[in-house]
Order: structure tokens, then sequence, then C-alpha cells
């Protein structure tokens, strides 16, 4: 948050100074970039940080009046500044907007039909849609709190990596990968509060490639293929855009989350998206139709100027229901089992320095995502019989929990064009920020100049599956201003002050070469069976040398070559190698030199799959089957991207959603037509 609060701290003093140069004519307002506040005058904005630092005051009618009361002496203007930023923050963020936190009424009736824990991109959509139902009384757990400020500012999106918002997850150090880091091990963000990672992501809506989930279905996971999860796509979604019958098929209004179609690019994108039809890409209106090959002006979930991920979609209009109750701020330590059985009971839940025991009449449902379900699956016993063994865990159900982690990899190719480094200045970070809590417009609402990917396939152009996605970031001179998005990452001293430098005084795109389809599979865990011990991620990237040749075939065919396009050389663009220390003995672009810097520059695009397998009966590798329940056991399912077979070509935040609505009408489905069958 403290860029926020450092905006908000602009914003507030020259307003103070404005009000000084109203009262005292003689006195010059202060120019840009400089600080010249008075002791007294810092001393207010000082004693304002305290309040700044509460979350929930902005909507709390007597304390902001108390507040603001309090503040008379700094001036009418001042003061009229102060009111309207708290009142954009309770429009913004209030605690009204979210559940309330129901620990008492667990407390005073611990018994649930069902228990979700997760609120994220899938938990969210699951408690939703059972506590449709009445008659159910449906408990959702969620370790972290509310949105923040940080969250729901679309342009924001970066500031929440290593925030309290952030589990802050990093991958075992290896020596063939993110080399580049202080600490050898790359940064893997997952949300920790309401909505999850759609909370803390970059709001893309990519649904990925049909012939992923027709793979699922032709592996033996039915109910998965393209067309039978279309649906569930068509139900997640508020299309703004023009339906016709080219894509009615594709799309449709009335769901929860609002997808954003915008048809004209801001300049910079246009430039990018001009220099790949240049070299070849198709320029697409829309990768969530019937083809996904090419360059487009991505769908976002942005409504009205915010961020609109589960939690704003989903947990805002259910929370007055009486059946639905959330835990916030609450850690489960352990899935509980009735005495004797796997028939699962409950979950054992640490809030507040307490250990509280919820029972669960019908199911458990683990909707923590691909670290942190397996994680609580191993802690209660289901995983890896010889890795539970060595921790001391006693064995329920022999699975491999945990293993064939999977995710998209990027390493980055950085173009730059000399720029005025005051752009990025304290004071049009203030006017931006006024811009938006005020007016609801200007750079922060939404992810422009960031929106335009692409999608190739490097060995064969004619494919309709893509092995490749590129990301195109794009970054104003001097960005370590507003944010620094390196030093969030953990980069070492050497990438973080080389970045600096190239970014000082230039614009910075950064061509981001994603692998789609790794061959190269991880793990994930425990390091101890302390259920507060972040568990152990074994990433191994590059594993399989196909990785790498992918990246490299990536580099060279597009990332590389933009800079030879009309389109970048009118407008200024050249690339610039980072020179690391590393790969200086390898001839530039070269594949040896490619090579070395995807091994010291490596990235994850944040999208961890796969570590509790969905497969048939017939797969000694999958952990639930294609209904999601947990094998071996009773009363348990995972609705969350960890149940992937594999990563699927493009952003999983979608997916994960839609897989969230399938488990939640399977659940539907079996309590209310199929519960004499065996569970």
């Amino acid at each position: 948050m403290y860029v926020l609060w450092m905006m908000t701290h602009v914003a507030l003093s020259q307003a103070l100074q404005l009000q000084q140069v109203e009262d005292n004519p003689g006195i010059l307002p202060v120019k840009e970039g400089q600080a010249s506040l008075s002791l007294y005058d810092w001393n207010i904005i000082k004693k304002l940080d305290l309040e700044l630092s509460k979350m929930s005051w902005a909507c709390n009618e007597a304390l902001t009046s108390n507040i603001v009361n309090s503040y008379q002496v700094a001036g009418p203007l001042f003061v009229q500044t102060l009111q309207s930023f708290l009142a954009a923050q309770c429009a913004l963020t209030g605690d009204h907007l979210w559940p309330q936190d129901a620990t008492q009424a667990v407390l005073e009736d611990p018994n649930y039909d069902f228990i979700v824990v997760g609120a994220g991109s899938a938990g969210s959509v699951v408690a939703n849609r059972l506590s449709e139902n009445p008659a159910w009384k449906v408990l959702l757990v969620e370790a972290g709190g509310n949105p923040t400020l940080s969250t729901e500012i679309p342009q924001l999106f970066y500031n929440s990596l290593s925030s309290p918002i952030d589990w802050g997850y990093q991958t075992q150090p290896q020596d063939g990968a993110c080399r580049g880091y202080r600490n050898k091990g790359c940064a893997w963000p997952r949300g920790k509060v309401l909505g999850g990672s759609s909370s803390i992501n970059a709001m893309f809506y990519v649904r990925a490639n049909k012939a992923d989930y027709d793979q699922w279905a032709a592996d033996g996971n039915y109910g998965w293929s393209y067309e039978e999860v279309l649906p569930y796509f068509l139900k997640i979604e508020t299309y703004n855009g023009d339906i016709t019958e080219q894509n009615k098929k594709y799309h449709r209004r009335g769901g929860p989350i609002n997808v954003v179609v915008e048809k004209e690019p801001d300049p910079l994108e246009n430039m990018i998206i001009q220099a790949a039809v240049e070299l070849g890409m198709k320029n697409l209106s829309d990768v969530n139709a019937d083809n996904q090959m090419g360059i487009v002006l991505t769908h976002t979930n942005v409504k009205d100027n915010y961020r609109f991920g589960t939690a704003r979609g989903y947990l805002g209009p259910a929370k007055e229901r009486n059946n639905l109750h959330v835990m916030k701020n609450a850690h489960a330590k352990h899935i509980l089992f009735s005495p004797g059985t796997n028939k699962v009971s409950g979950v054992l839940i640490h809030k507040d320095g307490k250990d509280i025991t919820v029972n669960a009449r019908k199911e458990v449902i683990c909707s923590g995502g691909s670290i942190n379900s397996p994680q609580l699956l191993m802690l209660s016993g289901l995983g890896p019989k010889e890795h539970l063994t060595e921790m001391g865990i006693e064995v329920k159900a022999d699975l491999p929990v945990g293993e064939n982690l999977q995710d998209h990899v990027f390493a980055p190719i950085f173009y730059s064009m000399p720029g005025d480094k005051e752009m990025s200045s304290l004071a049009n970070i203030f006017g931006a920020l006024v811009q938006y809590m005020l007016e609801g417009s200007g750079p922060l609402k939404d992810i422009r100049p960031h929106r335009v990917i692409s999608f190739y396939n490097t060995t064969d152009p004619t494919s309709s599956i893509p092995d490749i996605q590129y990301h195109y970031l794009v970054l104003p001179p001097g960005v370590a201003n507003m944010i620094d998005v390196f030093d969030k990452h953990g980069l070492g001293d050497e990438v973080h002050s080389k970045f600096l430098k190239m970014n000082e005084d230039k614009f910075v795109i950064v061509v981001y070469n994603v692998v789609l389809h790794p061959k190269s599979s991880g793990k994930i865990v425990l390091a101890s069976k302390n259920p507060f011990d972040k568990p152990l991620i074994h990433a191994e990237y590059f594993k399989d040398p196909e990785d790498m040749a992918c990246m490299i075939r990536a580099m060279k065919q597009h990332a590389l070559k933009l800079g030879d396009t009309n389109t970048f050389k009118k407008a200024g663009f050249e690339m610039e190698w980072m020179e690391l220390d590393a790969c200086q003995k390898f001839e530039k672009g070269s594949d040896e030199h490619l090579e070395c810097i995807a091994r010291e520059l490596t990235f994850s695009l944040y999208h961890p799959t796969s570590t509790v397998k969905m497969g048939p009966d017939s797969d000694p590798t999958s952990v639930v089957d294609p209904e999601l329940r947990v094998r071996k056991v009773k009363g348990l399912r995972v609705i969350d991207a960890s149940i992937m077979p594999f990563v699927v070509r493009g952003n999983t935040n979608i997916p994960t959603i839609m897989i969230g609505e399938k488990g939640a009408d399977m659940i539907k489905d079996f309590w209310l037509n199929r519960q004499h069958e065996e569970l």
C-alpha cells in the first residue's frame, strides 16, 4: 500500500500548500518535484498517515467526521480534498461492499452443510452458487481480508506484489533458472484477500485454447470438452461488446463478471499491434471466439473504472444471504475426519490465536489454489506416503498430491525510446490519482497500455494451437517513482540497477516470451508439518530442454524482429540488451546468449496449476476424478486451478472461474439428484 499512501499524501499536501497560498497571497506554490512544507504542515500529514493505515475508516460516518473536523485548522481547501478522498475510498473499497466477518456466528453454531476453504477465483464462485439454495448453510474460509485501494484501482495491479495481501511465495533455487534474483528463486505472488488472485492479477479475460479442454476430455475426463465447458464460460460473463450472428455462440450478457471490449487501442498499443501485423500476425478482435491465433487488444475485467474480480462479482452480490457465512483472516490448518474412517467431517480453523473446529454435514471443498490446496491436503494426511511419513504426518491416503506442478515461464526482451522522466514525477502521479479518485478518469482507470497480447506457434505458423503467448508491458520513464516492478519481484542488485538505468529517461517495452505448454513439471512439498510454514515450491523450469528451445524460437521469430519493423523504427523504439555479467561471453542474439538471458531473467506469469491433478480412474497420477472428488476419501472435493491436468494455453484466471462454476454445478447435481449414489 505504500505507493497509494504516498500518492494520497502528495495529493493532500498539495491541497494544503494551495490553501497556504490562498491564506497568504505572498507565498508562492511549491514547484513540481519540490517538498517545502513547514514542520507544522508535515505534522498534519504525519498525523493523517495514522488515519490512512486504517482500512475501515472511510465509510464510518462518525469516524470520518471526527477526522475531518480535526483538520479544520488546515483550511477549507484541504478539508474539502480530504472529504472527497474519504468518499471516493468508501465507494471503491468500503467494508459495506463485502460480506461481513462471521466468526461469532461460527462460534455459536459451527455446523454447516458445506465448508469452502479459500475465497479466490474458484472458491468465491463455489460459495456463491451453493448458497443460492436457501436450504444449504455454507461457510467460506479466507486467510486474508477485504480488497483494498491497491487491488481495486486497475493500473496499480503490480502494487499488490510483496504486500500483506500477497502470500509472497518464492520458488526454491535451481541451477538453470531464476539466477538473477536475490534469493535465486522466482517470485510467485498469490492473492491473500477476498477474490484471491483475481484481486491482484492484471484482469485479462482469456479462456485459453479449445484444444486444451478437448484434450482433457480425450484423456478420460468426461464432461470437460470445450463444447461442454463453453456454457460455463458464458455463464460467467456480462459481455459489453456487440453480440452478433458471428459471435453469439461465444458471448453472453447477464453473468457476474464484467467483460470490457475496447475497440480503440492506446497509441502505444496500436504501435505494437501494427508492428506484429507487419511481421505477419493476424490482427484479431477476440481471442475468446473461434480463433486464438494472432494479436489482440484483449478483453479485461473492469467495470466503472475498477477491478471486477470474483470478490466483487460473486461475493458482493451474495453478502446479504443469511445462509452464507464468511470467516476472514482465518487459516485452515487441517481437514478433519470422522474417527477411524476416511470420511471428512470438517475443518480445523485458526482465528485470532484460537483453533476452531467447524463441522461439515455434506462436503468440504478445497479451493485454496495450486499451492495452498496441496499443502492443506498433505497436512491432513493426503499425499505421497513417503513424504508424509518423513514429515511425521499420519497417512490417510497415498496420493500424488503436489506432483505435476506446471506454470507459464517467460523471459523478457527490452525495447526503449527516449522520453521525459517527469512523466512519472510525483506531481504527475498526484494528478493521476486526483483524476481517478475524484473524476473516475485518467491513466489509473484501466490497464492501458498493457492490454495487447498475442498467440503464436513457433513450429507451425498455420496451426490453430499456440505454443507461445506474448505480453507487452509498456513502462514510462522513471516508472520506479510509482512502482519498482523489478524490486518487487526480488531481482538482484545487478538486474535491478541496470533496469533502473535503462528506464531512467526512456520508455521501455518489455516483451514477455511465455512458454504456453511446458514439458517440464515440478512439485510442491511441505517444509514441515506446521500449517503456518510456507510449502517448498520446486518449479523445475526448463528441466525439459524443449521448453528452452521453444523460448529461444519465440524470441528469434517475433520479439527480436519487432525492432526491424517500420512501425518500431518510425516510433523510435530500438532493442536494448540488458548487459548481464553472466551473459557477456556469448555473442548477442545467439542461441547461447538468449538461453543465458532466460536463465538469468526468468519470470513466472503467475499461472501455477495441476498439483491436484484431475484424471480418470485409470490414471495413477491423478488425485481427483472428473467430478473433482478426492480419491480414497469421502466428502472432499478440490475445485481450483490445481485440478487442471495440464496448464491451459492462456491466462488461467477465467478458466479457474469456469472450474468453480462447473464444480458447483456438480455438487448441486449430486445432492439434489444423485445423493443415493456413493459420494
